[in-house]
């Protein structure tokens, strides 16, 4: 049984939608040592001269109490009129909540900020609040040992948890035993619960049967399936859209044969031409090819940051620039959406043109924009020296190609033996023949776009294993899909203002992700051998402060909500809703039936026939005769003969179309 923690004060300790009703029996906090260091850290960024959200500023004690456009921010003495404390108190998910964009208040912070304005919010003269950045993230030291193997990682990263929990005011429970373990384990990797044949497996194992789980579960045929409804999430693949469904398909069949996430995003980002012919280009073909949009998208999902809040204007919340926006969009501007005229192909080729121009339309006369210059505005890490992980992801990068190498060289071995066998097929038209060959002299059939230079280079600056963001926002994102919740929340608002949880245990795991090659099944199997994986719920008598905070400290298993794919497959197993009725084949029956199909051809007839599995009155008919005038093998040979014809037509006429594409592009 979990032992748990000395008890925390009691307003800690209640719901927070309960602290408006708190009389105001605590002395009033000072404002310069408890209110004002928070009013600064969450507030004073978005509301202050220059910058002055809702119509209210908070920097000094006159604009402050003047309140906003809609409401005063503070009543004093009043809770419920007060709109600071009404919305802090909101939900993240809520409308109006605050603070926009960044992370919800402490429950201590709270119950601060209630206590000053119930004691009438004194503020003394003379104080004017000025921003100021979170305080430093709380980090513990980093192993020094490379871990072996994926379980002692996994310890590595459950003792970085213990230590970043000494000082928290948390309850930590028992591991689940092995019954619960297997259910959330095959819930979580394949989407679904267990069958009782895979129960009664997982109860055949010896004492590694955890380890082994996770194994067997990594390789199920399943595995794709769950994660790629992840990925499609990740990436807003719809499939109503064009190349929605052929880039389903290409994620689907990457994380089966599993590509390096690092490869994928390469691929997806810098992909050109047809979604039919490439389906990565489903990504680009998503945003409809539009540079803002895409630069937007690509840095949240990738790089887990909101730089698209700079879109329009400097970024309200953070340190971005529109300026910084701008130059990263340039990397897609030169990208076009084409709609070939032939067969109604969409595809994305390179242009001539920059789209993106500076200053924004609404800002200058057309006439003074000028195209933008790529730039990367994220910071790579420069080391002195090269640091273990990336060493040891040079050395797995460089095994993995070099057998690709030999694999491709391998390939192209058997294709030459194979190219001495004569082909099978139908006679090859003479005129279509030649009409394919001047098709392949002029490159019409591979060139009729251009691959993007441009998303090239900002696919492998993303990707760089030196760019702290793009391993990282994964990890923070398969984290919380396992555990509930992330190291950073809002999961996709990486920030010097959003505060991190266990920073030190996001940097092991990021660093391992990298070492492994971007592995995704390495990266699920670290994590699930954990302790921290494997921690229980907290029972009912547990108040709410204390269970939130254990919680999101990894302390104690959050309760998750099955996703609609999974519920239903669950559904299905639990329902034997695919086990047949009868047995095998009960309902089977083999019928047979027997035609004559006239040939055309004169057949002499036997005297004495004995047809080898006909009945009696087959072998008593009359040979066919050929009669005059129409035969049955006339009209298929015409018919397949004016088939051919069109066929032909058709495949002249669309490479004509295609090279007139070629002569546009």
């Amino acid at each position: 049984m979990p032992v748990p923690e000395p008890p925390l004060p009691l307003v800690l300790c209640l719901p927070a939608v309960l602290l408006l009703g708190l009389p105001g029996t605590a002395a009033t906090p000072s404002f310069e040592v408890a209110v004002q260091p928070i009013l600064e850290r969450n507030c004073v960024r978005c509301h202050k001269a220059g910058k002055v959200k809702g119509g209210l500023r908070m920097d000094t004690r006159e604009k402050f109490f003047e309140g906003g456009e809609s409401a005063d921010a503070v009543v004093p003495g009043n809770l419920e009129k007060s709109e600071l404390i009404v919305r802090t108190h909101l939900r993240p998910i809520d409308e109006g909540f605050m603070p926009d964009e960044g992370q919800a208040l402490s429950h201590a912070d709270l119950a601060t900020l209630s206590a000053w304005v119930k004691g009438g919010a004194p503020w003394p003269d003379g104080v004017t609040l000025t921003e100021r950045k979170p305080d430093a993230v709380k980090r513990v030291a980093m192993p020094e040992k490379t871990p072996a193997n994926l379980a002692e990682a996994a310890a590595m990263l459950d003792d970085l948890v213990r230590r970043g929990n000494a000082d928290e005011a948390v309850i930590t429970t028992d591991v689940i035993g092995d019954a619960a373990f297997l259910r959330r384990a095959t819930v979580d990797l394949i989407g679904r619960i267990p069958t009782m044949q895979e129960v009664r497996e997982f109860e055949s194992w010896g004492d590694d049967r955890r380890a082994k789980l996770i194994e067997t579960l990594c390789a199920h045929p399943r595995f794709a399936d769950r994660w790629t409804v992840f990925m499609a999430d990740l990436l807003r693949i719809r499939s109503n859209i064009t190349g929605g469904n052929q880039l389903l398909a290409y994620v689907h069949a990457s994380l089966e044969d599993g590509k390096p996430y690092d490869i994928l995003v390469r691929e997806l980002i810098s992909a050109s031409g047809a979604a039919n012919a490439n389906p990565a280009v489903g990504y680009i073909l998503g945003d409809g090819a539009d540079p803002l949009e895409l630069a937007a998208a690509t840095s949240q999902i990738f790089l887990g940051v909101r730089i698209g809040c700079a879109m329009c204007h400097d970024h309200p919340f953070d340190d971005w620039e529109q300026r910084d926006f701008y130059d990263l969009a340039a990397f897609f501007g030169k990208t076009q959406q084409v709609r070939g005229r032939g067969r109604n192909t969409v595809y994305t080729t390179e242009g001539d043109e920059m789209r993106v121009l500076w200053p924004p339309e609404d800002q200058a006369e057309a006439a003074a924009r000028k195209p933008v210059s790529p730039r990367f505005p994220f910071l790579l890490a420069d080391f002195p020296e090269t640091p273990p992980h990336l060493a040891r992801f040079e050395r797995r990068r460089k095994a993995r190609e070099d057998a690709a190498v030999a694999g491709s060289e391998e390939a192209s071995i058997d294709a030459l033996l194979d190219a001495v066998e004569p082909a099978v097929g139908r006679p090859s038209d003479p005129v279509l023949a030649e009409a394919r060959k001047d098709s392949r002299d002029l490159g019409v059939l591979n060139d009729i776009y251009r691959a993007s230079e441009l998303r090239t280079q900002l696919a492998g600056l993303i990707t760089d294993p030196r760019n702290r963001y793009f391993a990282r926002a994964f990890v923070n994102r398969l984290w919380a899909e396992l555990t509930g919740h992330g190291f950073v929340e809002p999961l996709d608002n990486f920030s010097d203002y959003t505060g991190i949880r266990h920073a030190s245990a996001l940097d092991f795991l990021a660093h391992e992700f990298v070492a492994s090659g971007y592995d995704l099944r390495s990266l699920i199997t670290m994590i699930t051998l954990s302790d921290t994986y494997r921690r229980g719920h907290l029972t009912g008598d547990v108040g709410s402060a204390v269970r939130d905070h254990s919680e999101k400290q990894f302390a104690a298993a959050p309760v998750r909500r099955m996703l609609g794919e999974v519920l239903y497959d669950s559904i299905v197993v639990a329902g034997h809703l695919t086990d047949f009725k009868w047995p095998a084949n009960a309902n089977l029956r083999e019928v047979k039936r027997q035609i004559q199909v006239p040939t055309g051809k004169m057949v002499p007839a036997d005297p004495d026939p004995v047809p080898a599995d006909g009945t009696a009155m087959m072998a008593a008919a009359p040979a066919p005769k050929r009669a005059d005038g129409y035969d049955l093998e006339s009209s298929l040979g015409l018919d397949f003969n004016a088939l051919l014809e069109k066929d032909a037509r058709e495949e002249l006429e669309a490479m004509r179309q295609v090279s007139d594409e070629q002569i546009m592009a």
